[in-house]
Protein backbone atom coordinates (compact mmCIF):
# COMPACT_ATOMS: atom_id res chain seq x y z
CA UNK A 1 0.00 0.00 0.00
CA UNK A 2 1.07 3.51 -1.19
CA UNK A 3 1.77 5.65 2.00
CA UNK A 4 2.11 9.07 2.90
CA UNK A 5 2.87 11.12 5.60
CA UNK A 6 4.07 14.28 6.61
CA UNK A 7 7.92 14.24 6.34
CA UNK A 8 8.98 11.04 4.89
CA UNK A 9 6.76 8.02 3.57
CA UNK A 10 7.51 4.89 2.14
CA UNK A 11 6.27 2.21 -0.18
CA UNK A 12 7.54 -0.99 -1.35
CA UNK A 13 6.13 -2.50 -4.11
CA UNK A 14 8.78 -5.23 -4.83
CA UNK A 15 11.73 -6.71 -3.21
CA UNK A 16 14.90 -4.54 -3.36
CA UNK A 17 14.99 -1.35 -4.99
CA UNK A 18 15.22 -2.37 -8.85
CA UNK A 19 13.19 -5.00 -10.58
CA UNK A 20 14.84 -7.43 -11.98
CA UNK A 21 13.99 -9.00 -16.02
CA UNK A 22 11.58 -11.64 -14.75
CA UNK A 23 9.72 -9.36 -12.47
CA UNK A 24 9.65 -6.78 -14.95
CA UNK A 25 7.39 -8.76 -17.14
CA UNK A 26 5.11 -9.84 -14.67
CA UNK A 27 5.12 -6.22 -13.49
CA UNK A 28 4.17 -5.11 -16.85
CA UNK A 29 1.07 -7.55 -17.33
CA UNK A 30 -0.25 -6.19 -13.96
CA UNK A 31 -0.18 -2.83 -14.85
CA UNK A 32 -1.78 -3.83 -18.54
CA UNK A 33 -5.15 -4.73 -16.37
CA UNK A 34 -4.42 -2.33 -13.36
CA UNK A 35 -3.89 0.59 -15.78
CA UNK A 36 -5.50 -0.18 -19.11
CA UNK A 37 -4.84 -1.18 -22.67
CA UNK A 38 -2.89 1.26 -24.49
CA UNK A 39 -4.31 4.69 -24.96
CA UNK A 40 -5.94 4.46 -28.64
CA UNK A 41 -8.00 1.56 -27.67
CA UNK A 42 -9.53 3.26 -24.34
CA UNK A 43 -9.95 6.38 -26.27
CA UNK A 44 -12.02 4.36 -28.76
CA UNK A 45 -14.47 3.58 -25.91
CA UNK A 46 -14.39 7.48 -24.87
CA UNK A 47 -17.16 9.69 -23.92
CA UNK A 48 -18.28 11.47 -26.86
CA UNK A 49 -19.87 14.44 -24.93
CA UNK A 50 -16.63 15.90 -23.75
CA UNK A 51 -14.64 16.86 -27.39
CA UNK A 52 -11.24 17.77 -27.44
CA UNK A 53 -10.56 16.23 -24.76
CA UNK A 54 -6.05 15.65 -24.93
CA UNK A 55 -4.25 18.84 -26.40
CA UNK A 56 -0.53 19.30 -26.76
CA UNK A 57 0.46 23.06 -25.93
CA UNK A 58 4.28 23.84 -27.50
CA UNK A 59 6.32 26.17 -26.62
CA UNK A 60 9.53 25.35 -28.44
CA UNK A 61 9.12 28.12 -31.05
CA UNK A 62 8.86 30.78 -28.15
CA UNK A 63 11.99 32.43 -26.58
CA UNK A 64 14.14 30.76 -24.02
CA UNK A 65 16.02 34.00 -23.09
CA UNK A 66 13.56 36.74 -23.52
CA UNK A 67 9.86 35.55 -22.69
CA UNK A 68 7.60 38.10 -23.36
CA UNK A 69 3.99 38.40 -24.18
CA UNK A 70 4.27 39.10 -27.80
CA UNK A 71 6.30 35.58 -28.02
CA UNK A 72 3.10 33.83 -26.79
CA UNK A 73 2.11 33.96 -30.35
CA UNK A 74 4.67 31.77 -31.08
CA UNK A 75 2.86 29.01 -28.66
CA UNK A 76 1.40 26.40 -31.05
CA UNK A 77 -1.43 24.19 -30.05
CA UNK A 78 -2.83 20.58 -31.38
CA UNK A 79 -5.54 18.83 -30.08
CA UNK A 80 -6.53 15.15 -30.54
CA UNK A 81 -10.11 13.71 -30.11
CA UNK A 82 -11.75 10.19 -29.64
CA UNK A 83 -10.54 8.48 -33.03
CA UNK A 84 -9.07 11.49 -34.25
CA UNK A 85 -5.17 11.84 -35.28
CA UNK A 86 -3.63 15.19 -33.88
CA UNK A 87 -4.66 18.06 -35.30
CA UNK A 88 -3.25 21.73 -34.95
CA UNK A 89 -5.77 24.29 -34.08
CA UNK A 90 -5.59 27.34 -32.58
CA UNK A 91 -5.33 29.43 -28.82
CA UNK A 92 -9.03 30.86 -29.49
CA UNK A 93 -10.33 27.24 -30.12
CA UNK A 94 -7.88 26.46 -27.24
CA UNK A 95 -9.44 28.43 -24.69
CA UNK A 96 -12.38 27.80 -25.99
CA UNK A 97 -12.87 24.27 -25.53
CA UNK A 98 -10.88 24.38 -21.75
CA UNK A 99 -13.26 27.55 -20.95
CA UNK A 100 -16.48 26.30 -22.58
CA UNK A 101 -16.77 23.00 -20.20
CA UNK A 102 -15.29 23.61 -17.04
CA UNK A 103 -14.36 20.30 -16.08
CA UNK A 104 -11.02 19.00 -14.09
CA UNK A 105 -7.70 20.43 -16.31
CA UNK A 106 -4.49 18.40 -15.72
CA UNK A 107 -1.39 19.85 -17.60
CA UNK A 108 1.32 17.62 -17.76
CA UNK A 109 5.08 18.92 -17.89
CA UNK A 110 7.89 16.58 -19.45
CA UNK A 111 11.43 16.25 -18.35
CA UNK A 112 14.52 17.13 -20.30
CA UNK A 113 15.89 15.29 -23.87
CA UNK A 114 11.76 14.67 -24.42
CA UNK A 115 10.98 15.41 -28.05
CA UNK A 116 8.06 16.72 -29.93
CA UNK A 117 7.20 13.43 -31.00
CA UNK A 118 7.45 11.73 -27.39
CA UNK A 119 5.42 14.43 -26.33
CA UNK A 120 2.80 13.65 -28.65
CA UNK A 121 2.81 10.04 -27.61
CA UNK A 122 3.39 10.61 -24.18
CA UNK A 123 0.05 12.72 -24.55
CA UNK A 124 -2.22 9.99 -25.05
CA UNK A 125 -0.38 7.38 -22.59
CA UNK A 126 -1.24 9.81 -19.86
CA UNK A 127 -4.51 10.32 -20.62
CA UNK A 128 -5.36 6.64 -20.39
CA UNK A 129 -3.41 6.09 -17.56
CA UNK A 130 -5.11 8.63 -15.71
CA UNK A 131 -8.37 7.93 -17.24
CA UNK A 132 -7.91 4.04 -16.21
CA UNK A 133 -6.74 4.89 -12.61
CA UNK A 134 -9.48 7.58 -11.88
CA UNK A 135 -11.93 6.26 -9.46
CA UNK A 136 -14.75 5.38 -10.78
CA UNK A 137 -13.36 5.69 -14.50
CA UNK A 138 -14.44 8.15 -16.42
CA UNK A 139 -13.26 10.77 -19.09
CA UNK A 140 -14.72 13.59 -17.72
CA UNK A 141 -11.42 15.87 -17.67
CA UNK A 142 -8.97 17.36 -20.06
CA UNK A 143 -5.01 17.13 -20.14
CA UNK A 144 -2.55 19.34 -21.56
CA UNK A 145 1.12 18.56 -22.39
CA UNK A 146 3.40 21.20 -22.38
CA UNK A 147 5.86 20.76 -25.22
CA UNK A 148 9.08 22.96 -24.15
CA UNK A 149 12.50 22.97 -25.79
CA UNK A 150 14.29 19.96 -24.58
CA UNK A 151 15.70 17.87 -26.94
CA UNK A 152 19.29 17.19 -26.24
CA UNK A 153 22.25 20.20 -27.19
CA UNK A 154 25.97 18.55 -27.75
CA UNK A 155 27.31 15.26 -26.40
CA UNK A 156 28.68 16.77 -22.83
CA UNK A 157 25.51 16.20 -20.24
CA UNK A 158 26.38 18.83 -17.98
CA UNK A 159 26.49 21.73 -20.19
CA UNK A 160 22.70 20.34 -21.38
CA UNK A 161 21.81 20.29 -18.03
CA UNK A 162 22.52 23.88 -17.49
CA UNK A 163 20.82 25.25 -20.50
CA UNK A 164 17.55 23.44 -19.87
CA UNK A 165 17.75 24.19 -16.51
CA UNK A 166 17.66 27.98 -17.60
CA UNK A 167 15.09 26.97 -20.44
CA UNK A 168 12.36 25.13 -18.38
CA UNK A 169 12.40 28.41 -15.78
CA UNK A 170 12.06 30.79 -18.60
CA UNK A 171 9.27 29.11 -20.30
CA UNK A 172 7.76 29.17 -16.92
CA UNK A 173 6.20 32.12 -17.88
CA UNK A 174 4.20 30.92 -20.94
CA UNK A 175 2.74 28.62 -18.68
CA UNK A 176 1.73 31.48 -16.01
CA UNK A 177 0.35 33.26 -19.35
CA UNK A 178 -1.62 30.25 -20.27
CA UNK A 179 -2.93 29.87 -16.58
CA UNK A 180 -4.23 33.17 -16.42
CA UNK A 181 -6.38 33.36 -19.47
CA UNK A 182 -8.50 29.88 -17.93
CA UNK A 183 -11.61 30.46 -16.92
CA UNK A 184 -11.43 30.84 -12.85
CA UNK A 185 -14.00 28.02 -12.96
CA UNK A 186 -11.90 25.18 -14.58
CA UNK A 187 -10.10 23.15 -11.56
CA UNK A 188 -6.61 22.80 -12.28
CA UNK A 189 -3.79 20.16 -11.46
CA UNK A 190 0.00 20.51 -12.33
CA UNK A 191 2.31 17.67 -12.50
CA UNK A 192 5.53 17.02 -14.15
CA UNK A 193 8.75 15.56 -13.99
CA UNK A 194 12.43 16.32 -13.25
CA UNK A 195 12.89 20.12 -15.27
CA UNK A 196 9.19 19.46 -15.38
CA UNK A 197 8.40 20.88 -11.65
CA UNK A 198 10.78 24.00 -12.29
CA UNK A 199 8.80 24.86 -15.15
CA UNK A 200 5.50 25.00 -12.54
CA UNK A 201 6.72 26.11 -9.73
CA UNK A 202 8.26 29.28 -11.87
CA UNK A 203 5.42 29.30 -13.55
CA UNK A 204 3.39 29.64 -9.95
CA UNK A 205 5.63 32.29 -8.65
CA UNK A 206 5.26 34.28 -11.89
CA UNK A 207 1.72 33.83 -11.61
CA UNK A 208 2.27 35.53 -7.60
CA UNK A 209 3.60 38.83 -8.88
CA UNK A 210 7.26 37.27 -8.86
CA UNK A 211 10.29 37.84 -10.67
CA UNK A 212 12.72 35.83 -12.71
CA UNK A 213 15.82 36.72 -13.80
CA UNK A 214 13.99 40.58 -14.10
CA UNK A 215 10.98 38.69 -16.30
CA UNK A 216 7.43 39.36 -14.84
CA UNK A 217 4.10 38.17 -16.15
CA UNK A 218 1.99 40.98 -17.55
CA UNK A 219 -0.60 42.79 -15.76
CA UNK A 220 -3.63 41.36 -16.02
CA UNK A 221 -7.30 42.20 -15.03
CA UNK A 222 -7.74 38.37 -13.72
CA UNK A 223 -9.42 39.33 -10.65
CA UNK A 224 -9.47 35.69 -8.99
CA UNK A 225 -6.61 33.40 -9.33
CA UNK A 226 -7.89 30.01 -8.32
CA UNK A 227 -5.41 27.82 -6.15
CA UNK A 228 -4.50 24.85 -7.84
CA UNK A 229 -3.15 21.23 -7.34
CA UNK A 230 0.20 20.09 -7.85
CA UNK A 231 2.20 16.79 -7.75
CA UNK A 232 6.42 17.26 -8.07
CA UNK A 233 8.14 14.03 -9.40
CA UNK A 234 11.77 13.82 -9.29
CA UNK A 235 11.87 17.88 -9.15
CA UNK A 236 15.39 19.28 -10.54
CA UNK A 237 14.92 22.33 -8.73
CA UNK A 238 16.48 23.46 -5.79
CA UNK A 239 15.68 22.00 -2.01
CA UNK A 240 14.35 25.56 -0.87
CA UNK A 241 13.34 27.41 -3.77
CA UNK A 242 9.83 27.55 -2.40
CA UNK A 243 10.49 28.63 1.22
CA UNK A 244 9.23 32.05 1.55
CA UNK A 245 11.51 34.95 0.33
CA UNK A 246 13.38 32.69 -1.91
CA UNK A 247 13.69 31.94 -5.51
CA UNK A 248 10.17 30.82 -6.38
CA UNK A 249 8.80 31.61 -2.65
CA UNK A 250 5.64 32.58 -4.00
CA UNK A 251 4.76 29.90 -5.85
CA UNK A 252 3.18 28.24 -2.57
CA UNK A 253 0.70 31.02 -2.45
CA UNK A 254 -1.18 29.81 -5.61
CA UNK A 255 -1.52 26.02 -4.30
CA UNK A 256 -4.27 24.16 -2.94
CA UNK A 257 -2.25 21.22 -2.18
CA UNK A 258 1.20 19.66 -3.33
CA UNK A 259 2.54 16.59 -3.44
CA UNK A 260 6.45 16.86 -3.66
CA UNK A 261 7.83 12.83 -4.67
CA UNK A 262 11.27 12.61 -3.40
CA UNK A 263 13.85 9.95 -3.78
CA UNK A 264 16.67 9.77 -1.70
CA UNK A 265 18.09 7.26 -4.58
CA UNK A 266 17.47 9.21 -7.40
CA UNK A 267 21.43 8.51 -9.92
CA UNK A 268 20.29 11.70 -11.79
CA UNK A 269 19.53 14.12 -8.83
CA UNK A 270 22.59 12.61 -6.79
CA UNK A 271 24.61 15.24 -9.04
CA UNK A 272 22.42 18.36 -9.10
CA UNK A 273 24.35 19.99 -6.07
CA UNK A 274 27.51 19.65 -8.63
CA UNK A 275 24.86 21.77 -11.49
CA UNK A 276 27.16 24.59 -11.38
CA UNK A 277 29.66 23.93 -9.32
CA UNK A 278 30.42 22.16 -6.33
CA UNK A 279 28.95 22.26 -3.45
CA UNK A 280 25.30 23.37 -4.63
CA UNK A 281 22.00 22.83 -3.06
CA UNK A 282 20.54 19.33 -3.47
CA UNK A 283 17.43 19.07 -5.18
CA UNK A 284 14.02 19.01 -3.80
CA UNK A 285 13.19 15.71 -5.75
CA UNK A 286 16.23 13.92 -3.83
CA UNK A 287 15.66 15.12 -0.34
CA UNK A 288 12.09 16.97 -0.22
CA UNK A 289 11.46 20.01 2.39
CA UNK A 290 10.69 20.05 5.94
CA UNK A 291 6.95 21.84 5.38
CA UNK A 292 7.16 23.49 8.76
CA UNK A 293 9.83 25.45 6.92
CA UNK A 294 7.35 26.45 4.50
CA UNK A 295 5.60 28.69 7.41
CA UNK A 296 1.51 29.71 6.54
CA UNK A 297 1.59 26.87 3.65
CA UNK A 298 3.24 24.09 5.55
CA UNK A 299 -0.45 22.26 5.54
CA UNK A 300 -0.81 22.22 1.87
CA UNK A 301 2.04 20.15 1.31
CA UNK A 302 2.41 15.86 1.49
CA UNK A 303 5.40 14.43 0.87
CA UNK A 304 6.06 10.45 -0.61
CA UNK A 305 9.47 8.97 -0.51
CA UNK A 306 9.21 6.68 -3.57
CA UNK A 307 12.65 5.13 -3.13
CA UNK A 308 11.35 2.06 -2.88
CA UNK A 309 9.13 1.96 -5.48
CA UNK A 310 10.97 3.37 -8.42
CA UNK A 311 14.82 2.46 -7.14
CA UNK A 312 18.14 4.47 -9.08
CA UNK A 313 15.20 5.94 -11.78
CA UNK A 314 14.98 9.24 -12.79
CA UNK A 315 12.30 9.10 -15.83
CA UNK A 316 8.15 9.46 -15.53
CA UNK A 317 8.46 6.17 -16.69
CA UNK A 318 9.21 4.42 -13.68
CA UNK A 319 6.09 6.84 -12.12
CA UNK A 320 3.57 6.06 -14.70
CA UNK A 321 4.33 2.13 -15.05
CA UNK A 322 3.66 2.01 -11.16
CA UNK A 323 -0.32 0.98 -10.70
CA UNK A 324 -0.15 1.48 -7.26
CA UNK A 325 1.32 4.87 -7.59
CA UNK A 326 -1.05 6.38 -10.29
CA UNK A 327 -4.01 4.40 -8.63
CA UNK A 328 -3.76 7.52 -5.74
CA UNK A 329 -2.15 10.09 -7.96
CA UNK A 330 -4.87 9.69 -10.82
CA UNK A 331 -7.54 10.73 -7.99
CA UNK A 332 -6.01 13.22 -6.70
CA UNK A 333 -4.94 15.25 -9.96
CA UNK A 334 -8.67 14.38 -10.88
CA UNK A 335 -10.05 16.24 -7.83
CA UNK A 336 -11.75 13.09 -6.78
CA UNK A 337 -9.64 12.75 -3.36
CA UNK A 338 -8.18 15.27 -1.22
CA UNK A 339 -5.36 13.40 -0.38
CA UNK A 340 -2.96 10.39 -0.92
CA UNK A 341 -3.12 8.53 2.47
Amino acid sequence: MLRTRSYSAGSRFWPGSRPRPRSRFWFALIATFVIGLPCQNNLSRGDDSLSNRIWLVSTRGASSCAPSLNQTTRIKFWSSDTGVPWQQTNVNHFFDCVNGDPVPLCIYVHENRVSAEEAWRRAKTIFCQLQQASQPQNDRFRLVVISWPSDRIGVRPRPDAQIKAQRSEMHGYYLAWLLDQIDPRVPVSLFGTSYGPRMITAALHLRAGGTIAGHQLAPTTVSARPAVRVALFASALDCDWLLPNHHHGRAMTQVERMLIAYNPSDSVLHWYPRLNGRGGPAALGYVGVSPSRLGVDSYKVQLMNVSRSVGKTHSWQAYEGNPAMMSRVAPYLLRQSDDLL
